[in-house]
């Protein structure tokens, strides 16, 4: 934009060619001058002309952007000290460039002067990258603050915004509009929207890229090949040829579309795959750009999107053509099978509907029926485990366990009765909590999902100590008078323990799972002895926890269980391998499941009783199921590893037998002649994500003939 300015500010404040002699106009009379002929008529306009402004006396204000989101500015100190150079004066707005990580002191080591907005809006010529809009900060629009007769230099869109061109019309204001530059040759160097849009390609691929989880080149390890990304790019202008180049030297499979057939060259000269349709249609547009496409081409080209949104992991969108482009929901679906019946999911909504709707009219009417509440959301939970137990039912499971969990928090606000501070706070608290998992589980991906267990586990065992100390605070008063009480406090001081073996150990198994910590056991000396310890101490503070009645008492003797607790979830975890740690995960949800019943039991929530027991005997359950099927003992993994002190040390088992040798050759001439070929997928395959070579090879094979009834996936 400063190489700019300095061209319009001498044209305007300069004659054209200040060499040649002086020329009069007169009718009928040929003009004589030493200049080309060409040039005559120029040179005579220019000398009358009235005399320009000398550079040293135009002042050039470069204001903050206060449009939305607006992180650019329109001059950097770099054309600042070009502009300076030049005879100009240029004044910046303090905090001009703070957002482009330029400082106001870089702006002043360059020559320009920071003053406030009103100052720089005042003038001779006005350099912003958006159009002036209105300031609510000072409650004006940004163009009356310009001076009357004033320059101003920016992307306009005149046939957008005729208000604005009609107060910059009052104002008799010269305007040039960056946007309106024709592209054409010798103004390349002016053409800034080609410019932002080749850095928006090269963003596009590196946000793509963040979010993407996985490699962009291809990676041969020895625990497996990783396969390229494949990335689509949609239109070959400045952006997506950006984005092909960005993409393919970050080792993408790159394909590119276009209606043009010279943006498919520039494509393939970048090394991107160019596609195109059936239909034979150019569609090169005046002034370089695309043109509107037939009905049918649109129809092809959307089929041709919708067969590659099958393939690719990424795609990005740089066309700017009439109509814009649409992904259907056909293309979101795609994954699905054309056998699959249709899914009416929102039909849920009328039982839940029904189930919440049901409790607030009889809460209406004068009704308690919370306890009817919890036992039908209990059922439902009930009923969320089996449907989750098999893969044709497990979206009803899911859509069962939440409606028992929508079902027992309304119970549970309309036994409480809260008071409208108390519900904005608890509302608060759902929402942040809400919009905290909701953010969490879009990133995650499906091989995280055990971290992402025990991550939670340990929130829950969190809330188990917090819950029980808490409800021993609020019912110490009536512990001398109820004779259930001392029942009520041993709850509260098992449910602290648990809970804080929980907290802690789940967060052992996160760090190993995540790579945080070293998933080797962590053998302490006397660790057998240490466990010991800390269990008798959790165990003999009971002791003046039941005995001595008094507050300060009982508060220190759930804290000290609380602390020991963690350390020993801590002890426990640690001393187990990271392969292990699945198993591990599964009793922490156990540990989890009886501090939630502990919970319900302390709160008096028969839904929080049943949930917990469901989770704390199904998760033994499965700990033992697993600790079956992976040869380890469930002492071992609950006690920490204990006994593990001489593995390796013995003889290990002798393998008998004979085995076969296949190579890749091999291998492949035994899948070609196969008539059967079925692919088991496990959690290790999930783990390497090797779905997508999975994906290559059976696209192969149905290209080499193979059907769907030679190619086959199990169903573990």
């Amino acid at each position: 934009m400063a190489s700019l300015l300095r061209v319009v500010a001498a044209s305007c404040s300069a004659p054209v060619f200040s060499g040649v002699s002086a020329v009069k106009l007169q009718s009928g009379r040929t003009i004589k001058s030493t200049c080309l002929r060409f040039f005559r008529t120029h040179q005579a306009l220019g000398r009358c002309a009235s005399p320009g402004i000398p550079y040293k006396q135009l002042t050039v204000g470069v204001p903050k952007e206060i449009f939305q989101n607006e992180r650019r500015v329109a001059l950097s100190p770099a054309g600042v000290q070009a502009l300076i150079k030049q005879g100009f004066n240029v004044v910046v707005e303090s905090g001009a460039g703070e957002c482009s990580k330029f400082g106001d002191e870089q702006y002043a080591q360059a020559g320009a002067t920071i003053k406030d907005l009103k100052d720089v809006l005042a003038s001779d010529v006005v350099v912003k990258v958006r159009a002036p809009i209105f300031n609510p900060a000072l409650g004006v629009h940004e163009v009356d603050m310009m001076k009357d007769a004033s320059t101003l230099i920016s992307f306009i869109y005149p046939a957008q915004n005729p208000e604005l061109m009609d107060m910059l019309s009052k104002k008799k204001a010269t305007v040039l509009a960056m946007d309106q530059v024709p592209r054409v040759t010798i103004a390349q160097g002016y053409d800034a929207l080609s410019s932002m849009a080749n850095i928006a390609g090269y963003k596009a691929v590196v946000l793509a890229a963040n979010s993407f989880g996985r490699f962009f080149t291809g990676q041969i390890t020895a625990a497996g090949k990783v396969p390229p990304a494949k990335v689509l790019i949609i239109g070959g202008g400045v952006a997506g040829l950006a984005a092909a180049g960005t993409a393919r030297a970050m080792g993408a499979i790159v394909r590119g579309f276009d209606t043009r057939a010279a943006a498919l060259e520039q494509f393939k000269s970048l090394g991107a795959e160019p596609l195109e349709v059936d239909i034979k249609e150019s569609g090169e547009g005046q002034g370089g750009y695309a043109k509107e496409m037939s009905k049918e081409f649109i129809e092809a080209e959307m089929k041709l999107f919708a067969k590659q949104c099958q393939d690719v992991d990424i795609v990005i969108s740089t066309a700017l053509i009439p109509g814009g482009f649409l992904v259907t929901k056909k293309m979101l679906d795609m994954f699905k099978r054309p056998t699959d019946p249709p899914e009416y999911n929102y039909l849920y909504l009328l039982p839940g509907g029904v189930f919440v709707g049901g409790y607030a009219a009889a809460l209406q009417s004068g009704y308690n029926i919370e306890q009817m509440m919890y036992l039908g959301s209990g059922l439902c939970c009930v009923g969320a485990l089996a449907g989750l137990s098999n893969q044709t039912t497990a979206r009803l499971g899911n859509t069962l366990g939440m409606m028992g969990v929508a079902g027992g928090i309304a119970a549970t606000l309309g036994a409480l009765k809260p008071s409208p501070e108390l519900l904005a706070q608890m509302s608060a608290a759902m929402a942040v909590g809400g919009t905290a998992g909701l953010a969490i589980a879009k990133k995650i991906q499906i091989s995280d999902l055990p971290q992402l267990v025990a991550a939670f586990h340990s929130l829950v065992g969190l809330a188990a100590v917090l819950t029980c100390v808490a409800e021993y605070m609020i019912e110490y008063p009536h512990f001398a008078t109820d004779p259930a009480a001392n029942l009520t406090k041993i709850v509260a001081y098992l449910g602290a323990y648990i809970g804080g073996v929980t907290f802690s150990g789940s967060l052992v198994a996160y760090g190993k799972l995540q790579g945080m910590l070293n998933s080797a056991p962590l053998m302490l000396p006397g660790r057998h002895a240490l466990n010991a310890t800390l269990m008798a101490a959790s165990v003999g503070g009971m002791i003046p926890y039941m005995l001595d009645p008094s507050y300060t008492t009982g508060i220190t003797c759930l804290g000290s269980v609380s602390a020991l607790s963690a350390v020993m979830g801590v002890t426990l975890t640690a001393a187990i391998g990271g392969a292990d740690m699945p198993v591990v995960i599964t009793v922490l949800n156990s540990y989890s499941g009886w501090a939630l019943c502990a919970e319900g039991f302390l709160l008096n929530n028969n839904l929080l009783t049943i949930v917990g027991a469901l989770i704390g005997s199904s998760g033994a359950i499965l700990s033992y199921i697993m600790c079956v099927a992976m040869n380890r003992s469930l002492a071992n993994v609950i006690l920490g590893g204990y006994g593990t002190s001489s593995t390796g040390t013995g003889k290990p088992m002798e393998i008998t037998g004979t085995h076969t040798e296949v190579n890749v050759d091999q291998t492949v001439e035994m899948i070609k002649e196969a008539q059967n070929i079925i692919i088991t997928p496990g959690y290790g395959l999930c783990a390497a994500k090797a779905q997508y070579p999975i994906a290559d090879l059976v696209k192969m094979l149905k290209e080499a003939g193979k059907t769907k009834a030679d190619v086959r996936c199990a169903q573990v």
